[in-house]
Formats: structure tokens, sequence, C-alpha cells
């Protein structure tokens, strides 16, 4: 990277980086964009939902060009017991073919797609460099450094994603030097092909619709995970979200053997019977959520999407992508205003967390910033799958005297581990943190 002065420099063509550099270029504001992908996706396993119209406020005609796989018309919520039952809530709305609250995608399309529409924008967009670091000058942040070389800006948003490096570096991690385990969880995934009208018979979604679906899996080696599984067009977009603090102590299990248990539980089994493995990878996910966001903004720099924490779950949805567009726009307004008055300090800077609450996005973390601890409630993936299961077996069993709800709910408690207590804390938990 050659010595040049650039007003802001995104380093990440994610989401986040791309929408940041974009609404930037729209503004008249003169921005380079650096990612460390050869081309834009080609560091991305994607496997996701992009929910919402967001990207309208940039790119109000996404929908006829971006590269989106299925909508979203079916929506599964289940408990994958260890022994083989699944208990799941399964959600049809037609009416989500015409009226899409979310698309399934592949990041490899989709990124590829935005850095050509940034580009087309006026950003100078440079792949295949990976930045190692910020540069500062005086305590403030003036570009950004590779091969012991610097680019000079005003500002620098950064864009790098989960295990964000920079935000290390340039003390946005309130001082530490580490990511804190506690706060990241680690996704697993796998793309599955499979012929687009097996997906569309198995699966019931037509040619116009498509299935997401979260699973707590039960009992899994002490491990605590989740599973998820998305169609896409002649593809299913499979993987485990891993708790990593219950991870630590489990000897010789892999992340490959949960994702293994997943796959090949029955009901998942079922679903993906005949598909062949033609790409797998893992990341970070930010779980923290608004208790450990990074520092948002310093002297010349913002952070955005994952980078900053923007990872959003309540146990059925998984929401990234949506928050990664708005919090890219927003840091690019507070740069345009800072532009506009000539001053990159912190102080300017802040416009950016006024920007966010003036969004929603601090109040939607901000409602839910407990639910982490009841969504990784031990109970949840150890007790309640069987639990369940035990309930509705019994309910189903013809032998002998009917019995009452009572009974069979005492009858399940008492097989599964769970008490009455656990019940009424984890209800009121729930409660109040969903």
């Amino acid at each position: 990277m050659s010595r040049s002065q650039y007003q802001c420099i995104v380093v990440g063509g994610g989401f986040a980086g791309a929408s940041a550099a974009i609404r930037l270029a729209q503004k008249g504001v003169k921005t380079l964009l650096v990612e460390r992908a050869d081309e834009g996706g080609a560091k991305n396993l994607s496997g996701g939902i992009l929910w919402g119209n967001d990207l309208a406020a940039i790119l109000p005609d996404w929908k006829a060009t971006l590269p989106v796989e299925r909508p979203v018309s079916n929506k599964k919520v289940g408990f994958l017991s260890e022994n083989g039952p699944a208990f799941v809530i399964d959600f049809h709305d037609p009416a989500l073919k015409t009226q899409t609250v979310g698309y399934a995608v592949l990041r490899a399309k989709t990124d590829k797609w935005l850095l050509e529409q940034a580009k087309k924008a006026g950003v100078t967009v440079v792949t295949g460099v990976n930045v190692e670091g910020l540069a500062k000058q005086n305590g403030r942040v003036v570009g950004v450094q590779q091969s012991g070389e610097t680019t000079y800006a005003d500002v620098v948003i950064v864009a790098d994603g989960a295990n964000s490096r920079l935000t290390l570096q340039g003390d946005l991690r309130h001082g530490h030097k580490k990511l804190d385990m506690d706060h990241y969880a680690l996704g697993v995934k796998e793309i599955l092909k499979l012929p687009r009208a097996t997906i569309e018979e198995r699966f019931g979604t037509g040619t116009d619709g498509g299935m997401a679906g979260e699973f707590v899996l039960g009992r899994c080696d002490g491990v605590l995970a989740g599973g998820f599984l998305y169609t896409n067009q002649d593809t299913l977009s499979l993987g485990v979200v891993i708790n990593l603090p219950s991870m630590k102590n489990q000897g010789e299990l892999t992340t490959h053997d949960v994702v293994e248990q997943f796959r090949n539980h029955p009901y998942i089994q079922s679903l993906v019977k005949g598909a062949e493995l033609v790409e797998y990878g893992a990341h970070l996910v930010p779980e923290g959520g608004y208790q450990a966001f990074s520092e948002l903004c310093g002297d010349g720099v913002l952070v955005v999407g994952d980078a900053a924490g923007f990872c959003f779950s309540n146990g059925i949805v998984i929401q990234g992508m949506n928050y990664a567009v708005r919090s890219g726009i927003c840091a690019a307004d507070a740069v345009a205003h800072a532009v506009k008055v000539g001053d990159f300090s912190a102080v300017t800077l802040a416009q950016y967390e006024r920007n966010l609450e003036s969004d929603g996005i601090m109040d939607d973390f901000r409602n839910f910033k407990n639910v982490s601890k009841f969504l990784w409630n031990p109970r949840l993936f150890q007790k309640y799958p069987d639990f369940l299961a035990n309930v509705f077996r019994r309910m189903l069993k013809a032998e002998g005297p009917k019995k009452k709800m009572r009974a069979h709910l005492t009858e399940a408690m008492k097989e599964s581990g769970v008490s009455k207590a656990d019940i009424l804390r984890d209800g009121l938990n729930g409660g109040m943190n969903l």
C-alpha cells in the first residue's frame, strides 16, 4: 500500500465495512476500503440469514440484484434429545414469500456483490491486503499499517470481524489485550450439496420459499451447543454454535465431533440425507451483547459490525448482518459529520453512538443485555430436551388408565431430573430476558 491521503479508510469488506464505505462515497467522502481476501467473500463461509430491509437505505433496489438464496417462509425452533426424539415448533407462513422478512444468503456471493457496489459508488477498493495494525500519532489513529508502510486517513472504520485484531491493538477492548472467551461462541459451518428439487420436496418450500431452523442440542457430551440448518438454492447450510467455556475441559472431544452429533441426530439426518459436503469452516461469534461491546469510537477511529459485538440472538433468530449494515451506515454518517466540521476527535465521532441510539440498535441490545445468561443455561441443553420428549411420549401412550397433564409432567420431571423450582426459575428468567 502506497502512502496516500484519504478522508476515511474502512478495514473489512463484509456487510458492515461495505455499507459504511458505500454511504461515505454517496456523501462525497474520499474512502479506501481494504479487504484481506483476494476477492470479496473469499474468506467467508456462510450459511446465514439476512434479516430485514436495511440495505435499502443505501441501495434501494438491492433485492433486484443481490444474489440471495431463498426467502424464509418456514421457521423451525427445536430441542433435540440425545437419544433421538425431537420437539420442534414448525411455523409456516406463505405470506412471507411475498412480504419477506429474511433471505438465506451465501457470503461468498453477497460480499463480492457488495464490493462491486462500493466500487460503483466511487470507493477505492483494495483486496488481498491484510492490515496489520492501526497507525497512531500522539495517541490518535491516523491510518493503517501493512508491511511497514502506513496509509493515512482522517478516520479509520474498523470492520474486521469478531476476531478483531485492530480493536485489541487500538485499546478498544476496554484495555484488554485478548478476547474474553465468555463473550464469544464458536460457529462451525458446513455447506452440503443437494439437488434443488430434492430440497423443495423434502422441506416443502416450493420454488419460492425456504426454511431456517435453530435447534438446542441435548446432552452433547457436556458441551453446550445449538445447531442451525438453512436451505439455499441447491445447498444446505448446516452448523453449530458452541459455548466456548463448556468446550474448554472436554478432553479429546473436537468441534467436528459436535457437528457430527448434530448432523447424525435422526431428525436432522432425515433432512440432510444424501447431501454432499462441499465446504467446511469456523469463525467466532460475538455472544456478549451489550455488556461486552468494544469501545465504539476513539480519536480517529470507529468500530462497526461483529468487531463491535453487534450480533443478536434470542433463541428464535440469530441476527448479525442486518446490524452490520445499520452500524456501518451510522458510522459513515458520523464520519461525514466529522469531515464537515473538520474535527476527528473522539468527542466529535461520538456522533456515531448517538446515531446508534436514534437508529434503535442500542435499545435492542440494552433490552436483551442478559439474554445470553438464559440461552446458555445448562438445563436447556442437559435436561429440557429429554423432559419435553418424556412429556409427549407419555401423552401418546395408549396403555393403562388415562392420566391428567399434571401427572405426566410430574413423572417426566422425575425421569429428566427437572424440579418444579427449576421450571419456575427458568420460566421467570426467560420471561424477564426474552
